[in-house]
């Protein structure tokens, strides 16, 4: 159980027949990872202290696509996420990770992302396995999709 009065939200767990009730702060912030910030991806290390909240999937479907990294100098393809689809292309649900960040991490992961100037950090709707929705900053591109990039249809990268 958790204070409805405070500012801080409750996340119910249940594993294995025990429940877990575990509270976010109010000068902790949730996020939606659904790229390079996952477990086993090239970034992940980044949220190495953060607290693991849950896989989710976000409620609203988005243009969801996979390309080049404009800011690597290697090669790698990454996802991008745009509020729109391109015209002709499918919205997609996108599958992805709750992580609580400490403020520094949040600046960290900023920096990573290129917010505001490449991508946008702003608020969603994502829904955790266990059914509860919450809200949780994710990294989305402004503008429209290149013509470049091939859509995740499987809404999971």
């Amino acid at each position: 159980m958790f204070d409805v009065e405070s500012s801080n939200v409750g996340i119910i767990s249940v594993y294995f027949g025990y429940v877990t009730v575990h509270t976010i702060s109010s000068n902790k912030n949730v996020i939606f990872a659904y790229g390079t910030l996952k477990k086993g991806r090239s970034n992940h290390d980044l949220l190495g202290k953060s607290h693991f909240i849950g896989k989710a999937v976000t409620v609203q479907a988005y243009g969801f696509y996979l390309g080049p990294d404009e800011q690597a100098t290697e090669g790698s393809d990454i996802p991008y996420l745009f509020e729109h689809p391109s015209e002709g292309d499918q919205a997609i649900k996108v599958c992805g990770e709750v992580w609580e960040v400490d403020e520094f991490t949040l600046r960290q992961m900023d920096q990573l992302e290129g917010h505001p100037n490449w991508y946008q950090r702003v608020q969603a709707s994502v829904k955790l396995d266990s059914g509860k929705e919450i809200s949780a900053a994710i990294y989305m591109m402004p503008g429209q999709p290149r013509f470049n990039l091939q859509i995740i249809s499987s809404g999971c990268f």
